[in-house]
Parts: C-alpha cells; structure tokens; sequence
C-alpha cells in the first residue's frame, strides 16, 4: 500500500554505485509518521514566541543578509503572520537581528502586548513555547516570510529548581 500523496520520482544515477534491492512485498501498514516537531528545523525559518519574547531563527537573517529592519504584520481572519523587510525610518519598524563585526545573530524582541494578541486570537497557553515554520516568499517584487499561525509547534516548558512560586 501507498501512500496516497506519495509520487515515485526517483530514478538512481547509472553511476550510483548502492545496491537498491527490490522488494515488492514492502507495506506502510503499522508505520506511523514521525510528528516534524520531533526534529530540528535549523535550516527552515521559524518564528518562536516564548516568555512575552518573539524570535526569528537564523535560517531567516541568512536568507535576507542585507536585511536589518522588519515589520510584523498578522492577517487575523487567515491566522497567518508576515515579517517584511523594511527600512528603519519606516513605521513600525525594529532591528530584528543583533549585528557587531564579525556576524549576525537572532534577537529576542520583547514584546508583552503583541505577545498577549496573539495568545489571545490564538488560545494559545502562555505558559508554552510556541514554534512558526514558514516560507520565504517574493510578491510583487519584494521578499518577505509568511509563517501559519495555524500550524504551530508546542513545546512545554520544563521548570528547574530555580522557579519561585509565589503563594497569594
């Protein structure tokens, strides 16, 4: 048995040297797919929200290497959200990467009210972590990421010794 999206295309090069054997009797019966958040996603960009703190990943800064400014914008009826390259004097702009010398990194941008919104529009639980994977776009001529608020990764944060709870 098949999978029902699954499409044949690969044909191995004559001067592949591995053996590939056949076997016809082969079924994804009993297989499970392995959830996407059980892997790392370095090199596809992320969004994360966690702690009132908002975050792109690298995988991001090293697709637009001459971007420093962005934009948030959220389309709340399609639950999607886009970061657009900008420029600094632009409205609602923020640098979205640290920079020194020699390189530039992810910055965790604090943002309580943006962060709540979201939560809020969402039902998302504060209390976790939240992971965005997403695509970097062109339209009309511009390049931006568009990550699916519908499709996000939970992680539950662990608490050490060092959490206080504090009793009222």
């Amino acid at each position: 048995m098949t999978p029902d999206n699954y499409i044949q295309t690969f044909t191995p090069p004559e001067h592949n040297s591995m053996e590939i054997v056949e076997d016809n009797s082969f079924s994804y019966d009993g297989y499970q797919v392995v959830r996407g958040e059980f892997f790392a996603h370095i090199h596809e960009p992320s969004f994360t929200f966690n702690n009132n703190k908002v975050y792109l990943n690298m995988a991001c800064i090293r697709k637009l290497p001459q971007t420093e400014y962005v934009q948030i914008l959220v389309h709340p009826e399609e639950k999607r959200l886009a970061v657009r390259p900008c420029k600094e004097e632009e409205k609602d702009s923020f640098r979205w990467c640290t920079k020194n010398a020699k390189k530039r990194g992810p910055k965790q941008i604090t943002c309580r009210v943006f962060y709540a919104k979201i939560f809020s529009l969402m039902g998302w639980n504060p209390q976790y972590r939240y992971k965005l994977l997403g695509k970097l776009i062109q339209s009309n001529g511009e390049l931006l990421f568009i990550f699916d608020l519908k499709t996000e990764y939970c992680f539950q944060q662990i608490l050490g010794d060092q959490t206080r709870v504090e009793e009222g």
